[in-house]
């Protein structure tokens, strides 16, 4: 109620509040304090409130919402039939609570009588006329009252035209006061509210005349708009009064009339939800847009054009409103259309249009038509004059909220979503912003972004938004908040020891602006307690003591509160003392945290420039210690991120940056800090699309600080740490994301501990990145690719080494990283990449290509070799092959001693330097003896064997040493040399086994079946058809199959069969494995027949011991059948097994060596043939050379060969040519 003192006059206005609230408890706390608060309550001497009640409350109820009403309260039947009824049903026509939750915020309204609403009939039989009055009005649910006016007989009036729209509420016209009104000069009145009431009092002149045309467009959210009419009994006629009224999520219960004997006013329809005459000019939707429009016709302007009931001004409305409405109504979201009136300027006309949406293109389109339509009628309109402007009625949306100073500040102005934005303009108090400094103006969406905010940013922010023909303007004043103070308690919770002592209770307060701070100590019944001092540690802290008296019988454990008042800011903290008994055992004592026992946990403040808390939990006689301390400067960034934009992240990684960089040391000794600017750059991460090179700058800049050596100790807190130990994880999966969203094409920056760099490329791609090499092979795409890359040197302090081998409570010790850790992001699937590592630590073994997988450790991440293998461990560097994008590094442990290494790389280089000159003299001996040792056709087929095996060995090794030569000139590797290096590798390694096969075959057709035969030039097809023919069509359909797709070769290491991307390497592996196992199977029956052979009575004694028989027949054998190939097995499946890597090393590097010694020197027929080939020893050898039956010159080669011969001779076949001879295959 408003009582107007010059008046002398009382107004009643009824206001609707709608809440949110997410705790039902707050619901029952309003109501108790409403049933608490007595009424009338004054506010002052002229205001007061009668009476304020709930109406409605809506709740989930599991499925859905019920709504209910409170006490005298009842929906409307058609709400009830609606959402159907959930009980409380008063009677037959209304309810008290329904199933569902109305979308267009109605609500509960007063009991109606028990039958269906109808219209009203009325009370005086016979009104006296009056002028027409039509109000348009459209209600849901709701019921609208026209008190009549307090006069028995109202006299005429002129037309008063009311559109109003509302949804849940009540319309109220109090009646008239003023006896005769007078006239007033034209108003155009604009409101834009929320939660609040727009009035509009009735003139204070007893006696007004006729007014000009009064025009009050409001819109309000949640609010109440009234205009009370004059009060007049006898009101005399008035020019038209135009109100356009739009009203959402209000219910105002009906007054009860002033009147004595109330009348029914004839000149108020009311229309129901039940009427069948649907409005004229109104909608039931609220208008989200009010347009003020305008045209100018070519014509003279008169004064009777500012008169509404002029005949050429009722003319001019009447057809311009036809024509606006009828080319108006078909505009996208288009609910009314109304001319307001006519100004000088040719005619200058002006209407508004109440619409949901806004084209400009149909505007213009509808505007052309106007221009046609309003000729007809003689009316010459200018097609350039039509002018639109909006007054915006949504607030802007405002990030952070509250601002407080120091913030990033971002606005957003919501025009139409079909304006064409042209132009943007922000003023502050009417001066237009610029777009530089510390402001950015962005055209779509219309936003402005604010850095640093101050308090004297405070003041009227107004948003412009042109296009073609529209206008669209927003203003609100905005208050910028100074920063609330920083209550810090030294001793928050402490345990004390019961006895006679003083103890000081402290409470320090850090604070922006010091306005009128006050600052005192309370104890638990909110008395306040003396301060025994009171000190200013600088200019923005200030300190208070309040020292308590303890004695024996004063040992209560007790509360005590801080409390802090400037200005409207009222702010606490609690201090608890928790006393122990004089006897109790005391297990912890520290003088920061006091005295306590197991179990114990004491709380105190955190150091200067730090908001939070350190608490201490006595366990095992020790203060075991979190500490959640941050720097303030960060605890403010972190709170204005919350609500991050993309707009605002350049703002806030400015203000980050500076601010690592002025705290560096107290950030890097900060675990609770440290976590926190994480956090910070996990939202930064989150919200950015496209990082220019300044915001990755900050980024890199306050990243590279964090990973920084210093910040050892407190890494290694925060991996050991359950609450964070995904702090590291969450750093680097920040930075993967940040990386995948950098706006330029090309970048490079070096940090001091980390280095970025971001380029383009097309099908493959290699570079050289600080200490490390990666390749991309080929992407298979021919477009172009954007790769980024961050290579962090001391990320190993950061990220844990344990890997997805471990369990979730256990840690490898033994794991390390020794390498970088590189971070590869692209902007396509990339299926294998290649990546070189230095190692930090040659002294360590068991390399393990890694990649960081964020899924390990219930999302605490760690390092997994899923996809990814060690292509090469040499020298100091590990060459690893994935075949996916993410962060990779390198695992080893310490199982295989450097010396060891020393000793493989010895044997290696020792081997193969003995086994190429083995090879060489082998050729040289077979060529010299040649034509004596190949007189049959099975010696002819063993030396062919031997030779073959020697001569694929020697050219596989020296093309293999082409290829590593090739690769080793540069990182870039020759395309056609390294591709014909692999090819001949490739193919000579497969004879080598092919021929060993055919060796292997050989012996198992003259053991098995002996009397068979077999021409030469049979044996011979056969063989070179196997020895080379099944390898060159394995090599020539590997290179077809994987050259087109870049995958035959590694291009990252020496030219051999690629694996990682194309598996070419199985066109080597499968063959030669499969050789292996059936020479090793011929082997086994070679042994068996041999040791049948041996049974008898003609056997030698010295034979009689048949495992010295199959021993030496397997250390022969092996090398000649390339089975010493098979313990390369051993070293895939236990990597660190010593063992293993010597035997391989030795076996196979020395393998020429082998060949020579076992297929050639320990022939006895070669090594007579080498004698008789001497001509010193020309008698020797034809001693020497005899059948295997005769006896020998030399006791010593004859013993030599007795020894051997029922082992390996092979007799002869019946119808050979050389009947009556047995010859040997392998004759030694």
């Amino acid at each position: 109620m408003f009582v107007d003192p010059a008046l002398s006059q009382t107004f009643n206005y009824f206001i609707a509040i709608e809440v949110n609230v997410s705790d039902i408890s707050v619901v029952n706390q309003l109501r108790s304090l409403l049933n608490y608060v007595q009424f009338p309550y004054m506010i002052s001497n002229t205001i007061e409130i009668d009476s304020a009640n709930l109406t409605t409350v809506c709740s989930p109820n599991g499925t859905g919402y019920q709504c209910k009403c409170e006490d005298q309260l009842a929906w409307s039947y058609n709400t009830c039939l609606t959402y159907t009824s959930c009980g409380n049903d008063y009677n037959n026509y209304s309810c008290g609570c329904i199933n569902g939750l109305p979308p267009d915020g109605e609500s509960c309204g007063y009991i109606q009588p028990t039958i269906p609403p109808s219209p009203p009939s009325s009370a005086t039989p016979t009104p006296t006329p009056s002028s027409p009055t039509t109000e348009n009005s459209t209600e849901t649910n709701s019921t609208t009252l026209s008190p009549p006016p307090s006069s028995p007989t109202p006299t005429p009036s002129s037309p008063t035209t009311e559109n109003s729209t509302e949804t849940n509420s009540t319309t109220l016209s109090p009646p008239p006061s003023s006896p005769t009104p007078t006239p007033s000069f034209p108003t155009t009145e604009n409101s834009t509210e929320t939660n609040s009431t727009t009035l509009s009092p009735p003139p204070s002149s007893p006696t007004p005349t006729p007014s000009s045309p009064t025009t009050e467009n409001s819109t309000e959210a949640n609010s109440t708009t009234l205009s009370p009419p004059p009060s007049s009994p006898t009101p005399t006629p008035s020019s038209p009064t135009t109100e356009n009224s739009t009203e959402a999520n209000s219910t105002i219960p009906p007054p009860t009339p002033s009147s004595a004997t109330p009348t029914p006013s004839p000149t108020t329809t009311e229309i129901s939800t039940e009427t069948t005459t649907p409005p004229t000019t109104s909608s039931a939707v609220t208008p989200k847009f009010q347009v003020e429009m305008s045209f100018k016709i070519l014509d003279t302007f008169t004064t009777d054009l500012l008169d509404p009931t002029s005949v050429k001004y009722i003319k001019f409305k009447d057809d311009i409103q036809n024509a606006l409405t009828a080319n108006y109504q078909y505009l996208p979201g288009f609910l009314s259309v109304i001319v307001t009136g006519f100004r000088a300027g040719s005619v200058i006309t002006d209407f508004v249009v109440n619409t949901n949406n806004v084209s400009d293109a149909a505007i213009v389109a509808a505007n052309t038509q106007i221009v046609k339509d309003l000729k007809i009628k003689d009316y010459i309109i200018d097609p350039n004059s039509f002018q639109a402007l909006i007054n915006g009625t949504e607030p802007f949306s405002i990030t952070p909220s509250p601002v407080l100073s120091g913030n990033v500040m971002q606005m957003n102005c919501s025009p139409p979503d079909a304006m064409s934005v042209q132009s943007v303009t922000w003023k502050f108090n009417n001066s237009p912003l610029p777009n530089s400094g510390r402001y950015t103006i962005i055209n779509q969406p219309p936003t402005l972004v604010v850095l640093n905010v101050k308090t004297d940013d405070s003041g009227v922010y107004s948003c412009v938004v042109t296009d073609n023909i529209l206008t669209y303007t927003h203003q609100q004043v905005i208050t910028i908040q100074p920063q609330p103070p920083i209550i810090n308690l030294p001793l928050s919770q402490i345990y004390v020891r019961c006895g006679n002592q003083n103890i000081p209770m402290k409470c320090c307060v850090t604070y922006s602006t010091p306005g009128t701070l006050q600052i005192n100590w309370l104890d638990n019944s909110g008395n306040q307690l003396p301060s025994s001092s009171d000190v200013m540690l600088s200019i923005n802290e200030r300190c208070i003591t309040y020292t308590l008296p303890v004695t024996q019988q004063n040992c209560a454990n007790k509360k005590f509160t801080c409390q802090v008042m400037n200005g409207k800011i009222n702010m606490t903290a609690v201090a608890q003392l928790n006393f122990l008994a004089a006897g109790a055992l005391l297990t912890c004592n520290d003088p920061l945290y006091g005295n306590g026992t197991d179990g114990s946990v004491a709380v105190v403040g955190c150091p200067q420039n730090f908001e939070g808390n350190l608490t201490a939990t006595c366990i095992n006689k020790q203060w075991q210690v979190a500490d959640n301390c941050v720097l303030s400067v960060i605890k403010q960034i972190a709170t204005e991120s919350e609500n991050l934009t993309a707009l605002m992240v350049p703002g806030i990684a400015t203000q980050l940056a500076n601010a690592v960089q002025s705290n560096r040391q107290q950030i890097q000794d900060s675990p609770a800090t440290v976590s926190a600017v994480v956090n910070i750059l996990n939202k930064i991460a989150e919200v950015s699309k496209n990082v220019t090179e300044d915001v990755i700058q900050n980024v890199l800049e306050t990243v590279n600080i964090l990973v920084s050596p210093n910040t050892t100790k407190t890494w290694s807190t925060l991996n050991n740490n359950n609450e964070n130990k995904n702090t590291s994880a969450r750093l680097l999966g920040s930075m993967e994301t940040i990386s995948g969203s950098l706006a330029q094409d090309y970048i490079s920056i070096n940090k001091e501990n980390l280095n970025l760099q971001k380029t383009l490329f097309s099908r493959n791609f290699s570079t050289d990145l600080n200490s490390s090499h990666i390749l991309i092979p080929d992407t298979g795409s021919p477009n172009v690719t954007a790769i980024t890359t961050i290579v962090f040197t001391t990320m190993n302090i950061v990220l844990p080494a344990r890997n997805s081998t471990e369990t979730a409570n256990t840690t490898n010790n033994t794991n390390v990283i020794n390498g970088i850790v590189m971070l590869v992001k692209s902007d396509t699937i990339v299926k294998n990449v290649s990546i070189s590592f230095n190692k930090q630590n040659t002294s360590l073994g068991n390399p393990q290509c890694v990649f960081w997988n964020f899924t390990l450790f219930g999302e605490a991440g760690g390092w997994d070799s899923s996809g990814c293998t060690v292509l090469d461990d040499k020298n100091d560097s590990i060459t690893c092959s994935c075949n996916h994008l993410t962060s990779f590094s390198i695992l080893m442990s310490p199982f295989i001693p450097e010396a060891i290494r020393i000793l493989l790389d010895f044997i290696t280089y020792i081997g193969v330097s003995i086994s190429l000159l083995s090879l060489v003299l082998c050729l040289i001996i077979e060529a010299f003896v040649w034509t004596v040792v190949t007189k049959n056709s099975t010696a002819y087929m063993r030396h062919v064997s031997i030779v073959n095996i020697a001569v694929s060995l020697l050219m596989a090794d020296i093309w293999f040493m082409v290829g590593a030569g090739i690769s080793d000139i540069g990182h870039s590797t020759p395309v056609g040399s390294c591709t014909a290096a692999t090819f001949f590798t490739h193919f000579f390694y497969l004879a080598l086994f092919f021929w060993m096969l055919i060796s292997a075959l050989l012996l198992l057709y003259r053991m098995v079946m002996v009397f068979s035969d077999m021409s030469k030039c049979a044996m011979m097809s056969i063989a070179f058809t196997v020895g080379y023919g099944a390898p060159l069509i394995i090599a020539v359909i590997t290179i077809a199959v994987t050259a087109p797709q870049h995958g035959y070769f590694r291009q990252d290491s020496a030219c051999w069969l690629n694996w990682a991307q194309t598996k070419a390497l199985l066109a080597f592996v499968i063959p030669a494995l499969t050789i292996v196992a059936i020479n090793l199977l011929i082997l086994i029956v070679v042994l068996v027949k041999i040791l049948m052979r041996g049974v008898g009575e003609n056997r030698q004694p010295e034979e009689k011991n048949a495992l010295v028989v199959v021993a030496r027949c397997v250390v022969i054998l092996t090398p000649l059948f390339g089975l010493t190939w098979g313990f390369g097995i051993g070293t895939m499946v236990a990597p660190e097994s010593v063992g293993f890597h010597v035997v391989f090393a030795v076996l196979n590097s020395f393998q020429g060596l082998f060949i020579l010694i076992f297929g050639t020197l320990l022939d006895s027929r070669v090594r007579a043939a080498i004698v008789g080939r001497f001509s010193f020893v020309h008698t020797l050898s034809g001693r020497t050379r005899t059948s295997s039956g005769g006896a020998s010159s030399s006791s010593r080669f004859s013993r030599f060969r007795r020894e051997r011969r029922n082992a390996y001779n092979v007799s002869d076949v019946a119808a050979s040519s050389q009947s009556g001879a047995s010859e040997s295959f392998i004759n030694i």
